[in-house]
């Protein structure tokens, strides 16, 4: 088809052979008038022709510009635009990114533009064209689909808006397809942060009000028994009892503090991991003395189960997974009732690398329960089910979230399951990885022993010591039966092959550990040192233990560090255990330095070391106690108990300057933290002070005693510079 610029340039050059010729046929006859005049008639029809020539070019060029522009645009924005006949519905014009954003063919949609429904995923919101139809000149209508791309199959949310036009008397549908997935998207963000927040609030406002009376319920009893104590000062046996009443209380309220701080620490993300060296079977013991009294107290079972071969020496933070794991056997004990049973399963699992142990804790119980409904948010943060069996049963709602989060800290996994009324278990898997051996001495030949007896009704109990002891090249013997095991140790006495150690199960049916203890040491003349297994308080049976002739105790389940351990304390004093002194630190005679600036602490903590027997020189801040050990003679302090925050000078800083000095104690004088910050950094900023050790307030005399009987065993570092 010619274009107008052709046409144009062939209707002049028609004109301009027309005009000549008109001219040269009538060059004769007409008078030169005429002839100006026909001339001047021909260049304006030439003007007119050129004019209009060129605004018709220049009208084409800004359509093309035009079209570059739209088409340009539509490639690079989400939009769709699509313009259709009113009567044929044929298409004029699609937008060239209907390709990629529908994933559909764009010169197949100009021919068909019925594929651009077929992505539709919800169709029930479809338009018939007679609704279409009905929409009147200049209207729209709206509505709204979910696509699929129908080569990534991806969805996407589209509205759609369809205008009725009329164009040059022309009527066009002209339809607007507009992606709004990411603000579609955007929006269901913002309705699940805000239907978030609004649980958090809810969950918080609960948490306050359980606080509330959680709080007010151990502060309650403070203030009531000490208007008690002031009634009844002149009663000491009711005294006695206040101060125990107040004493609980005042723990569980501390217990309830120390968990809202830690839950902060956590979410705040300060909490962090001290890797150190730990026995597992330290470790199981320290959880095991905690919790036989408390089980002792609701007369429940509580059995622990160690199944596989766990390494015995992990790295790891010791002090985080007793709280994981003692979180999870408090709330077992809490909320099993009277007679319940309990039990605690230390699992091997198998090793992924020779360099890292994998290890499985699950504690099971036959308690309350929980519904299923709590069971989904039971790791939430301020979350108690609300329920007449546990509404007697205090705590803050954090333990289990405290315990998730150290969990997922640690790089472990927790599982939940529970049944109303039929007990819950709850299992956690962690890894540690394993510190270098240390070059231990065997127990041939460090301890002579190089061959004993055991004796337990479970014979699964006498495999497992025979499995774990079979390295050591010590040879072991076993029997279930208590006359047998007498038998046999009597047998390899006479052939001059004794056992040099027996380890006695106390509980077996038909004899107890003492009536075998007892013919053993009537029987054999030798003194063979036998050990008692037992997984129960052995101070309910200390003192039959001791008139039968028992050398020692052994916590069950047995591991090779624990018994090792036991060999040490009895060949390192061969005296019998009845005979041994009470080896419990005394403060008695000992002169503290007290750094505190808070008064009423100062003066709980004087009154608390007079009950000991032992004195102090009070400081109230870390200048003044930085000057009094500087003008002190050497030896005049004992030990050194440092406040951290106090004016002019805080604790840290007054032990740098202490460690530092010239004074004669400055290196080896113990300096422990005294202080209300808890946390394992806190203990760890103590230490790289120089301190050490750490006393978390308020301050426990037994703590102290323990601390001070690792200074007596030597475990302080030298701080001398």
């Amino acid at each position: 088809m010619k274009t107008h610029r052709q046409r144009g340039l062939i209707l002049l050059f028609l004109l301009l052979c027309i005009t000549g010729i008109s001219v040269t046929l009538m060059g004769n006859t007409m008078d030169k008038t005429l002839k100006i005049l026909l001339l001047a008639s021909a260049f304006f029809i030439f003007h007119f022709i050129y004019r209009s020539w060129r605004q018709t070019q220049e009208k084409e060029l800004e359509l093309k510009y035009r079209d570059l522009m739209f088409d340009t645009l539509s490639l690079n924005v989400d939009d769709i635009f699509v313009m259709l006949d009113h009567k044929t519905w044929r298409v004029d014009y699609i937008s060239p990114n209907v390709e990629r954003l529908l994933g559909i063919p764009l010169d197949e949609a100009i021919k068909n533009v019925r594929l651009l429904g077929q992505g539709v995923v919800d169709d029930d919101v479809s338009i018939s064209r007679e609704e279409l139809a009905a929409i009147p000149i200049h209207g729209s209508r709206h509505w709204e689909h979910q696509h699929m791309h129908q080569t990534s199959r991806e969805l996407r949310w589209y509205r759609k808006t369809i205008y009725h036009e009329k164009i040059q008397g022309m009527e066009k549908f002209i339809l607007v397809m507009s992606d709004r997935t990411q603000e579609r998207r955007m929006n269901e963000n913002l309705q699940g942060a805000l239907e978030a927040a609004k649980n958090a609030n809810e969950a918080k406002s609960h948490f306050l009000s359980n606080m509330s009376h959680d709080i007010r319920t151990p502060m309650n009893a403070i203030i009531g028994f000490s208007v008690l104590l002031e009634k009844d000062a002149d009663q000491p046996d009711k005294v006695r009892e206040y101060t125990r009443k107040i004493s609980a209380s005042g723990q569980h309220l501390l217990s309830l503090i120390n968990d809202v701080l830690d839950m902060s620490k956590i979410e705040s993300g300060k909490t962090s991991l001290n890797l150190q060296p730990f026995q597992l079977p330290d470790l199981l013991e320290e959880l095991t003395t905690i919790l036989l009294p408390q089980t002792k107290a609701k007369r429940q079972t509580f059995d622990l189960h160690v199944q596989g071969y766990p390494a015995e020496q992990l790295l790891g933070d010791k002090l985080r997974l007793n709280q994981i794991l003692l979180n999870l056997l408090s709330n077992a004990v809490k909320y099993t009732p009277e007679g319940g049973k309990i039990d605690f399963i230390v699992q091997a699992l198998p090793q992924a690398s020779s360099q890292y142990a994998s290890l499985c804790f699950v504690v099971q119980d036959n308690g309350i329960g929980m519904s299923d409904s709590f069971l989904k948010t039971v790791f939430d943060p301020f979350s108690r089910e609300a329920n007449s069996t546990a509404s007697g049963i205090q705590g803050t709602g954090l333990g289990m979230a405290i315990t998730k989060n150290l969990v997922d800290l640690m790089g472990g996994v927790i599982q939940a399951e529970s049944r109303p009324g039929q007990g819950s278990t709850f299992t956690v898997e962690l890894s540690f990885a394993l510190p270098a051996q240390s070059d231990e001495e065997d127990i041939r030949v460090r301890y002579g022993v190089t061959k004993i007896l055991v004796v337990d009704d479970e014979e699964e109990v006498c495999r497992d010591i025979q499995t774990l002891m079979r390295d050591t090249g010590v040879e072991v013997s076993y029997t279930t039966d208590g006359d047998a095991a007498v038998v046999m140790a009597i047998q390899a006495q006479e052939q001059n092959d004794g056992y040099d150690v027996i380890l006695l199960d106390w509980k077996m049916p038909g004899h107890n550990g003492v009536e075998i203890t007892g013919q053993l040491r009537s029987r054999i003349q030798k003194h063979i040192p036998i050990l008692v297994l037992t997984s129960y308080d052995w101070s309910d049976i200390e003192e039959e233990a001791q008139s039968a002739g028992i050398d020692a105790f052994m916590p069950k389940p047995f591991f090779i560090s624990t018994f090792r351990q036991t060999l040490n304390s009895l060949y390192a004093d061969s005296r019998p255990l009845q005979e041994l002194p009470d080896e419990s630190p005394a403060l008695e005679g000992m002169l503290f330095l007290v750094a505190e600036d808070n008064e009423l602490n100062a003066e709980i903590l004087s009154e608390m070391l007079d009950m000991e027997d032992a004195s102090c020189e009070l400081a109230h801040n870390g200048q003044e106690a930085l000057e009094m050990f500087l003008h002190s003679d050497p030896g005049h302090y004992d030990m050194i108990l440092m406040d951290i925050q106090m004016p002019v000078m805080n604790g840290y800083e007054a032990t740098r300057q202490i460690r530092s000095c010239s004074h004669p104690d400055a290196g080896h004088i113990p300096i422990v933290a005294m202080t209300a910050n808890a946390f394992a950094e806190d203990v760890r900023s103590a230490l790289d002070a120089g301190m050490n050790g750490h006393l978390a307030k308020p301050i426990d005399m037994n703590a102290m005693k323990s601390l001070l009987s690792q200074f007596k065993a030597g475990c302080p570092v030298d701080h001398t510079p």
